[in-house]
């Protein structure tokens, strides 16, 4: 018996190490990699080889993990950026800013070193799964037909977009799933719903119609005219992990396609390094993190805002912790220390934290919920306004618009929410819901990787949604025939009456 039992372990063992995995996770965001990453190792401490395609260097060698680096895209310069300039975007401008930004990466990994390694991969070369983040960068849709068409798995760690959603076979749900830049809520009233709706709707076409086929006719010289059309290589990407999670943003309807894994990446906090413990220790009063996450710099900010915000922390009793990415920052108050990295999750994590300032992005905002710490934050663009949106209309949090970020207005935020029981309250049990799971995240999402291996795909998980038109899923096409059938019946009706009157008219006159 214990010798089948060691033949059936080793067999499985050799199928797990046999088995290569290609993780494309182009999406030039180090938010985005921090959680590719994470599912990445996850898997590869199971057995799995991995090789990821990424804009981000990998400091810790993981075994079973390989580096594919599409280099130099964070040394381009953008002239005239700020981040104030991003909280005055309109909703329908992001649009066309996240796809004119897709194409542009296009445009510089189809020119890296880097992706010119991986098509110089022997042409037999097997790859048993691909998982490609889908968020954004279509155009490497053509390197699933350079490997042969193996299974494939999307990924989003942004949220759930509805585009995404919608395009995984999920009817759009405009009348209460807020658009992720609005401050709406699921009770959304007629006005709202109708920005929705517009929003929603614009997203989806705008990708279709422009930003898809252009991506399409860049990957097309790049790749080869034969390439299959973007949209039919979606199609036949079965399973979607998205980083969403009901407790975290608004309930909403999914397919069995789509897996809810949000905060995938969150870990249990970790002991903080000895200088960060020993400033922890001291600190009396409690501590507030203040970061922009992976993306933003705050040694951007103008000298006006950093004034606003260095004398907002001189009148707080606790000792501030602040990701500043320069070694210097004049006028530095005494209870505020700063430094280039700070581990996030950790810091969140100790006791004795009591505030998370950051700009409401969303694995901040995973993070946060996940250790039960109350938010002030302001955002800048895309997902930022929706997530700090939700916390504050939970009362877990209080948003401020960053161009009016006033001493006032900051240290009456910050006062309100570390005074306020209801903030920490409210998160803390957003905190016990998200933590009570039958198995982690990540483990939801290494087992439906492992799901698509065993099974060769994921169709059987799909909605016959995705190959129909929008108006056959909501039935317009059904309720155009019956409002026709409805006036017909009408006409009819009245047609009889009007020649009965009529015929009774001339038979009374006689």
């Amino acid at each position: 018996m214990m010798t089948k039992l060691a033949i059936l372990l080793f067999v499985f063992l050799k199928s797990a190490l046999c088995v290569n995995i290609l993780h494309i996770a182009q999406v030039a965001s180090p938010s985005h990699h921090i959680w590719n990453r994470a599912l990445a190792f996850g898997l590869a401490e199971k057995g799995y080889n991995i090789t990821m395609v990424s804009h981000d260097k990998e400091k810790e060698k993981h075994k079973n993990f390989h580096l594919i680096l599409l280099e130099g895209i964070y040394d381009h310069t953008y002239e005239g950026f700020s981040m104030e300039s991003l909280t005055e975007t309109t909703v329908l401008e992001g649009i066309k800013i996240l796809y004119d930004w897709s194409l542009l990466c296009c445009k510089h990994d189809f020119a890296t070193k880097g992706l010119q390694t991986l098509l110089n991969y022997p042409k037999d070369f097997k790859f048993d799964l691909i998982i490609f983040d889908v968020t954004v960068e279509q155009c490497l849709y053509p390197l699933i037909e350079r490997f042969h068409n193996p299974p494939v798995i999307g990924v989003t760690p942004f949220l759930l977009p509805p585009v995404l959603s919608h395009a995984w076979g999920n009817p759009l749900q405009t009348a209460y799933w807020p658009y992720f830049s609005t401050k709406f809520t699921t009770k959304m009233s007629f006005t709202e719903r109708i920005l929705n709706f517009i929003y929603t709707h614009a997203e989806v076409l705008y990708r279709r119609y422009i930003a898809l086929p252009a991506e399409m006719q860049l990957a097309q010289e790049f790749f080869g005219k034969d390439i299959r059309p973007l949209e039919e290589v979606e199609r036949n990407i079965s399973l979607l992990l998205s980083n969403s999670d009901p407790i975290l943003i608004f309930p909403v309807n999914v397919p069995p396609n789509i897996i809810p894994v949000g905060g995938l990446q969150i870990k249990p906090p970790k002991p903080l390094p000895e200088d960060l413990k020993d400033i922890v220790d001291k600190a009396k009063d409690g501590i507030i993190l203040f970061t922009l996450g992976s993306n933003l710099r705050s040694d951007e900010f103008s000298p006006e805002k950093r004034k606003v915000i260095l004398n907002t922390f001189a009148k707080l009793p606790q000792t501030v912790l602040w990701k500043f990415e320069t070694d210097n920052l004049e006028g530095l108050p005494k209870n505020v220390v700063i430094r280039k990295w700070l581990p996030q999750s950790d810091i969140l994590g100790h006791p004795k934290t009591r505030l998370f300032i950051n700009h409401g992005g969303g694995l901040g905002t995973q993070e946060t919920m996940y250790h039960g710490v109350p938010v002030v934050g302001f955002p800048f663009f895309v997902d930022h306004v929706g997530n700090l949106a939700r916390l504050e209309h939970r009362k877990m949090g209080k948003s401020i618009d960053f161009t009016k970020l006033t001493v006032e207005n900051f240290y009456g935020a910050i006062t309100e929410v570390l005074n306020n029981p209801i903030y920490t309250e409210n998160i803390k049990k957003a905190s016990k819901k998200f933590r009570d799971q039958p198995q982690t995240p990540l483990e939801r999402g290494v087992f439906w990787v492992e799901h698509v291996l065993r099974h060769g795909g994921g169709e059987h998980l799909v909605l016959a949604a995705r190959d129909m038109s929008f108006y056959q899923t909501m039935n317009l096409d059904i309720l155009i025939v019956v409002v026709l059938l409805v006036i017909l019946v009408y006409s009819v009706i009245l047609l009889v009456f009007t020649v009965l009157r009529f015929l009774l008219g001339i038979s009374s006159r006689r």
